[in-house]
């Protein structure tokens, strides 16, 4: 049975998504599982941060406007383009570019110029006024000189044109962050400040996803 995004959408997530995406080692094929003990179990109760996905469950594939960035002028999705190795999507309920967004933005870019192609961040902003909004994040992105993070816009968080609304993310915190490998979830963050300490935490959950199979290309692509 063919996976499409319809099924992705029914799927119960017991223990985690159990859609598997198989590396290439050789002429081997070797697929990766972890299982989320309680996840999605009937009876066990939910401990959930009241914004996003859980930990185990897929990034649902959507399609910001890109309004600074590599894919610059377009509605590319995050995950159907770069979802392969490590991700962070930064969904900031701000209305404005404060200091503590440039801190997050500027460390998240030095560590997609550290972790090269093995990691893309994405930023995502709701605003209605998509002209008015772009030009204030490309004013943002020149500031900053950014080479590799992508500052992107939905008009809500609960936008079912660009399908956003599927990652289930809340309006009600000031940011939600999400870590994945390979399209799943390994690690969520709710109304995270730019401390220091934020920031080790984030190194951390990006670091410990890499293990002997990280860096292997999907089944059948070439390195």
């Amino acid at each position: 049975i063919k996976l499409t995004s319809a099924l992705r959408k029914k799927m119960e997530n017991r223990g985690g998504s159990g859609v598997i995406r198989f590396v290439q080692e050789g002429n081997l094929p070797v697929g990766e599982r972890d299982i989320f003990l309680g996840l999605n179990i009937p009876g066990v109760e939910r401990n959930s941060s009241v914004s996003g996905n859980e930990i185990g469950e897929e990034v649902f594939s959507f399609t910001p406007y890109h309004a600074f960035g590599p894919d610059e002028g377009t509605k590319t999705c995050p995950i159907c383009k770069y979802g392969w190795y490590n991700g962070v999507l930064f969904f900031s309920n701000k209305n404005k570019i404060d200091d503590d967004l440039k801190k997050w933005i500027s460390f998240l870019e030095e560590e997609s110029i550290k972790r090269a192609a093995y990691l893309k961040v994405y930023f995502v902003f709701v605003n209605t006024e998509r002209e008015k909004k772009a030009t204030e994040l490309k004013k943002t992105g020149k500031e900053l000189g950014l080479k590799n993070v992508a500052l992107t816009i939905v008009s809500s968080f609960n936008d079912e044109d660009s399908e956003i609304y599927l990652n289930n993310i809340s309006p009600q915190f000031e940011n939600t962050i999400i870590v994945y490998k390979r399209s799943k979830i390994i690690g969520k963050f709710v109304s995270f400040a730019p401390t220091e300490e934020n920031f080790k935490i984030i190194k951390k959950s990006l670091s410990e996803s890499k293990n002997a199979y990280f860096n292997l290309p999907a089944r059948g692509e070439k390195e």
